[in-house]
């Protein structure tokens, strides 16, 4: 500290304390004085000096001095305060404008509230849009979860247990979004909360994936259930071809042997020629039926001619079967199928052509199979009933699970087009790198 006498040789008071003010501002002045009358005096505490004494009275001195260094102290504690306080204040709104999270602070005891910026944007309004009263969020904050968000409330208040909550708000343009809340509170030394902080985030997208994933196992599930149905089916579909036409091709063809052995031991009368031919044409049906259960089960001409041959065979058993006619465009030289798709192709061909004659009530059907590079484009297309795009997926709807599952194991997806009364249009977009030769090798 400084301490002058205000009468100086080449200076007043006022000049001296100009001066050590102007090289430290903070620096406390006690001026002492034999006389000071009272406009001088003023003037002088208001240009900055903390006290004077009048000389006649210097045993105010030491309290003065000692006064001056308690107000210097205080003051400085004070500004160290002022200026932590500043900055504990910016780096709360750095951290409120930076962060991706929506901060909420509450306080309990008056119900007052701040919503930051960020958190009223996940509500769809800007920062003046939405108040920050607490009723205006809990107002949008879905139905269904009004009564899981209180209840965790209440329980982290009451008990301390964790508030972590998920719940649907209404945005300001009347869509609900998903956000996930979390927040600590402060109890005081009753126990009573006193301030509660927190934020949300918009998981949205997350419950929209998790919902996808669920569905998608389900959905596997269900065909994995059907496959394994089908092949009891097809197992029973077979023991009844094989006993029923095989079978009984075979007794007969057994019966017209023992005749002719017979005859050979002169037990029968001699046989004609016409009843040994008879023995050709049910060696020959033998043989068809043996051609048709193989070829049901996995064409031949699959591997040895390709896909569109065994296609067009395919198509020619279809109409044969259920007189609808198939309109083919098929770029047939230039997409050089692989091995390894040819059957996945096939199967999804088989079992778009197998839903047409089951469910659609088709007249007519179209099938492209073009090459649209980089892609390979099948598309089957029928003039049927119909369906709604969104239906409930039914029984009937295992086969198209199984195209999916088809199509994405060759790195490609299946599209659907439809409505009530304008046919169906399945269409697999298949990456010519999966199907060409080389594609997957």
């Amino acid at each position: 500290m400084v301490l002058s006498d205000y009468n100086l040789p080449d200076l007043n008071g006022l000049e001296a304390l100009a001066i050590v003010r102007q090289y430290d501002r903070t620096v406390p002045v006690v001026m002492v004085t034999g006389a000071l009358g009272d406009d001088e005096a003023v003037e002088l505490i208001k240009a900055g000096a903390r006290d004077y004494v009048l000389k006649d009275r210097l045993a105010r001195l030491g309290p003065a001095v000692r006064r001056a260094l308690a107000e210097e102290e205080e003051l400085r504690h004070r500004e160290a305060a002022e200026q932590a306080l500043a900055a504990s204040e910016e780096r709360f709104q750095l951290a409120v404008s930076g962060a991706t999270a929506g901060l909420w602070d509450w306080n309990p005891q008056t119900d007052e509230i701040y919503f930051s910026p960020h958190f009223k944007r996940i509500m769809g309004y800007e920062d003046r849009e939405l108040p920050n009263e607490r009723r205006a969020h809990l107002d949008a904050i879905h139905p269904d979860n009004i009564g899981r968000v209180t209840e965790s409330l209440n329980a982290h208040l009451a008990h301390r247990s964790a508030y972590n909550v998920e719940y649907r708000v209404r945005t300001k343009s009347g869509d609900f979004r998903w956000i996930e809340s979390r927040g600590q509170a402060l109890w005081n030394e009753s126990g009573e909360p006193y301030r509660m902080v927190g934020w949300i985030t918009d998981i949205t997208d997350r419950k929209r994936d998790e919902e996808a994933l669920r569905i998608s196992r389900e959905e596997l599930r269900r065909l994995s259930a059907h496959i394994q149905h089908i092949r009891e089916e097809e197992k029973a579909r077979i023991a009844r071809e094989l006993h029923d036409d095989l079978g009984q091709q075979l007794t007969a063809l057994k019966m017209t042997v023992t005749l002719i052995e017979l005859n050979l031991n002169g037990a029968v009368p001699p046989l004609s020629g016409g009843e040994v031919r008879g023995m050709y044409p049910m060696i020959d049906q033998l043989i068809d039926s043996v051609r048709r259960i193989a070829a049901d089960l996995r064409p031949v001409m699959l591997d040895d001619l390709g896909l569109i041959p065994a296609i067009e065979w395919l198509i020619k058993e279809f109409s044969a079967r259920y007189h609808i006619p198939v309109i083919r465009h098929i770029d047939e030289n230039e997409i050089a199928f692989n091995r390894e798709c040819r059957i996945e192709v096939f199967r999804m061909v088989q079992e778009a052509l197998t839903n047409v004659a089951r469910h659609s009530g088709a007249t007519e059907v179209t099938l492209d199979i073009l090459r649209d590079d980089p892609y390979c484009i099948v598309r089957i297309v029928d003039n049927g009933r119909g369906a709604t795009c969104n239906a409930t997926p039914g029984r009937h709807s295992f086969g198209l699970l199984g195209m999916r599952e088809r199509a994405a194991l060759l790195g490609g997806e299946i599209q659907i087009h439809t409505s009530p009364a304008a046919g169906f249009a399945l269409t697999a977009i298949l990456p010519l790198a999966a199907v060409e030769a080389g594609g997957l090798g």
